[in-house]
Protein backbone atom coordinates (compact mmCIF):
# COMPACT_ATOMS: atom_id res chain seq x y z
CA UNK A 1 0.00 0.00 0.00
CA UNK A 2 1.05 3.29 -0.76
CA UNK A 3 1.19 6.54 1.05
CA UNK A 4 -2.04 8.53 0.37
CA UNK A 5 -1.45 12.01 0.58
CA UNK A 6 -4.22 13.93 2.31
CA UNK A 7 -4.48 18.03 1.54
CA UNK A 8 -5.50 20.02 4.61
CA UNK A 9 -7.57 23.20 3.67
CA UNK A 10 -7.97 25.59 6.37
CA UNK A 11 -11.79 26.79 6.40
CA UNK A 12 -13.22 30.01 8.24
CA UNK A 13 -16.17 28.49 7.78
CA UNK A 14 -18.04 29.99 10.98
CA UNK A 15 -21.51 30.80 9.26
CA UNK A 16 -23.68 28.25 9.19
CA UNK A 17 -25.03 27.05 6.25
CA UNK A 18 -21.29 26.92 4.65
CA UNK A 19 -20.23 24.68 7.82
CA UNK A 20 -23.33 22.61 7.11
CA UNK A 21 -22.09 22.60 3.15
CA UNK A 22 -18.70 21.86 3.84
CA UNK A 23 -19.60 18.61 6.11
CA UNK A 24 -22.26 17.73 3.70
CA UNK A 25 -19.03 17.59 0.63
CA UNK A 26 -16.68 15.78 3.37
CA UNK A 27 -18.87 13.98 6.07
CA UNK A 28 -15.34 12.72 7.35
CA UNK A 29 -15.25 15.93 9.65
CA UNK A 30 -17.50 13.72 11.66
CA UNK A 31 -17.06 10.88 13.78
CA UNK A 32 -19.11 8.72 10.91
CA UNK A 33 -21.54 9.68 8.20
CA UNK A 34 -24.43 9.55 10.24
CA UNK A 35 -27.40 12.13 11.55
CA UNK A 36 -26.68 11.24 15.07
CA UNK A 37 -22.99 12.30 14.88
CA UNK A 38 -24.60 15.27 12.40
CA UNK A 39 -26.46 16.62 15.22
CA UNK A 40 -23.99 15.76 18.18
CA UNK A 41 -21.57 18.19 15.87
CA UNK A 42 -24.20 21.05 15.39
CA UNK A 43 -25.05 21.05 18.99
CA UNK A 44 -21.58 21.73 19.98
CA UNK A 45 -21.25 24.16 17.22
CA UNK A 46 -24.51 26.16 18.51
CA UNK A 47 -22.82 25.97 22.08
CA UNK A 48 -19.79 28.14 20.71
CA UNK A 49 -21.94 31.02 21.31
CA UNK A 50 -21.00 32.94 17.80
CA UNK A 51 -25.11 33.52 18.26
CA UNK A 52 -25.16 36.84 15.60
CA UNK A 53 -21.95 36.31 13.66
CA UNK A 54 -23.18 32.31 12.26
CA UNK A 55 -25.51 33.54 9.56
CA UNK A 56 -24.69 35.45 6.28
CA UNK A 57 -27.15 38.34 5.28
CA UNK A 58 -30.65 36.98 4.02
CA UNK A 59 -29.90 33.72 6.06
CA UNK A 60 -32.86 31.59 7.81
CA UNK A 61 -32.48 31.17 11.38
CA UNK A 62 -31.13 27.81 11.74
CA UNK A 63 -32.93 27.11 15.01
CA UNK A 64 -36.26 27.75 12.85
CA UNK A 65 -34.98 24.77 10.69
CA UNK A 66 -34.95 22.42 13.38
CA UNK A 67 -38.38 23.06 14.23
CA UNK A 68 -39.28 22.80 10.73
CA UNK A 69 -37.83 19.31 10.68
CA UNK A 70 -39.83 18.39 14.12
CA UNK A 71 -42.80 19.60 12.23
CA UNK A 72 -42.90 16.82 9.60
CA UNK A 73 -43.64 14.15 12.43
CA UNK A 74 -46.85 14.58 14.50
CA UNK A 75 -46.46 12.35 16.37
CA UNK A 76 -42.89 13.88 17.84
CA UNK A 77 -44.26 16.09 20.76
CA UNK A 78 -42.13 18.60 22.19
CA UNK A 79 -39.38 20.81 21.17
CA UNK A 80 -37.16 18.87 23.38
CA UNK A 81 -36.90 15.98 21.04
CA UNK A 82 -33.82 16.27 18.48
CA UNK A 83 -34.53 16.58 14.82
CA UNK A 84 -32.54 13.39 14.20
CA UNK A 85 -35.36 11.48 15.44
CA UNK A 86 -37.44 12.52 13.21
CA UNK A 87 -35.49 11.75 9.81
CA UNK A 88 -34.74 8.16 11.78
CA UNK A 89 -37.81 7.81 11.67
CA UNK A 90 -38.26 8.50 8.11
CA UNK A 91 -35.26 6.61 7.35
CA UNK A 92 -36.07 2.99 8.53
CA UNK A 93 -33.41 3.72 11.38
CA UNK A 94 -30.84 4.27 8.64
CA UNK A 95 -28.09 6.74 9.94
CA UNK A 96 -26.82 7.64 6.45
CA UNK A 97 -29.82 7.54 4.70
CA UNK A 98 -30.99 10.00 7.49
CA UNK A 99 -27.73 12.17 7.05
CA UNK A 100 -28.31 12.57 3.41
CA UNK A 101 -32.28 13.58 4.42
CA UNK A 102 -31.38 16.03 6.19
CA UNK A 103 -29.62 18.17 3.59
CA UNK A 104 -32.40 17.30 1.22
CA UNK A 105 -34.50 18.89 3.49
CA UNK A 106 -32.22 22.04 4.36
CA UNK A 107 -32.20 23.03 0.68
CA UNK A 108 -36.06 22.56 0.20
CA UNK A 109 -36.17 24.90 3.77
CA UNK A 110 -33.81 27.48 2.30
CA UNK A 111 -36.01 28.00 -0.74
CA UNK A 112 -38.53 28.34 0.90
CA UNK A 113 -37.64 31.18 3.55
CA UNK A 114 -35.48 33.21 1.15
Amino acid sequence: MGKEKFKIKVTSARKVYELLELVRQKPYFLTSKSITALQDFLNGYMQLGFADDIYNSGDPNFEEFKYWILNKDKEVEGTSNPFSRVLLKECDGDEERAFEKFFVYLAEFKLENR
